[in-house]
């Protein structure tokens, strides 16, 4: 479906949960794997054997990206969507180690930095690490991403240290994460209690929310969290006369696909037709759209199955600058 912006709509914010994005973190113990089970039908992508005394929790072991990969194309299965409706990702230190592990061999490399810029390694595996779990998001699930906890030193502009609490996973693929969840929270344990830290007034805690009015302390639960979410999002709807506010799904935004062979049988009958009307006139103008996208000297003809999107965009700019004109 082409892009139309005059039919755009306001977004409203869902009060259905299941369509957010978590990441939590903390110490050993804390009860991230048991927070990840509470969730509604998870599906645990178990990297590491965290879930032993959890009854009842349904966990594929996860012991290669391979794997993952297994996993992603089972997860697309309506059945599995029926029998699933979040997934839980734990940890995502461990599952790091795997992506880099398996972009190395397909390089045939030792280290990821290995081969400069020939090889590429870490525009790679941090390729392969966003576009599978944004995969797994467009397919409709929930994802709760698990990782520990570490201290990190910080330097300031002006020379001074800081420490702050952050996961544990690696910045590069850790970033990542970050970007993609609507809740980042901090499992902080103190005197047996435990508490959701979701936002740092002192920044001494690597958290964050998109609820803007979230309460920075909840106490830790799965049940305390869908809890001050939904606060959030009362505060929110009070904020704009409950305008903009749904009690539906949030919509997921489904990856556009493209039939090659139907765009290049689309984009020969339009050549033809503009060429039957003034070849003189439209040939030129044909070859300076073909070319802007594909480069000098290209022609459409020697295109593959990958370069569709590029097809199908070459069709609209023609349509609008000599066809509906």
């Amino acid at each position: 479906m082409a892009i139309n912006l005059l039919a755009l709509q306001p977004h409203k914010v869902s009060r259905d949960l299941s369509g957010y994005l978590v990441y939590i973190y903390g110490p050993s113990g804390a009860g991230k794997t048991t927070f990840g089970s509470q969730v509604p039908n998870p599906l645990l992508l178990a990297f590491e054997k965290g879930y032993s005394t959890i009854p009842g929790v349904l966990a594929q072991d996860i012991t290669t990206w391979g794997e993952v990969k297994q996993v992603l194309r089972d997860l697309k299965k309506p059945e599995v969507k029926e029998r699933f409706k979040s997934v839980i990702v734990d940890t995502v230190d461990i599952a790091s180690s795997l992506c880099e592990k398996y972009i190395c061999n397909q390089l045939d490399i030792e280290n990821i930095g290995d081969g400069g810029w020939a090889k590429n390694g870490w525009a790679k595996v941090k390729k392969e690490w966003e576009e599978t779990w944004r995969a797994i998001t467009m397919e409709g699930y929930s994802v709760i991403f698990i990782s520990h906890m570490k201290d990190k030193t910080f330097k300031r502009k002006d020379g001074t240290e800081y420490s702050q609490i952050v996961p544990s996973c690696s910045t590069a693929y850790n970033e990542i994460i970050k970007n993609m969840v609507d809740i980042m929270a901090y499992i902080q344990v103190e005197n047996n209690e435990r508490k959701f830290i979701l936002r740092s007034p002192d920044d001494t805690i690597d958290c964050k929310s998109r609820f803007k009015y979230i309460d920075p302390v909840i106490p830790f639960g799965y049940q305390d969290l869908v809890d001050a979410m939904n606060r959030a999002i009362d505060k929110e709807a009070t904020m704009t006369d409950n305008k903009y506010i749904t009690n539906e799904k949030a919509k997921i935004v489904e990856t556009k696909t493209y039939d090659y062979e139907g765009l290049m049988n689309e984009f020969q009958q339009i050549a033809s037709d503009l060429m039957a009307k003034n070849s003189e006139y439209y040939a030129p103008r044909v070859t300076k759209i073909v070319e802007k996208y594909l480069g000098k000297g290209k022609k459409i003809s020697e295109t593959t199955i990958d370069q569709a999107e590029f097809v199908s965009l070459i069709i609209d700019e023609i349509k609008d600058e000599l066809v509906n004109k």
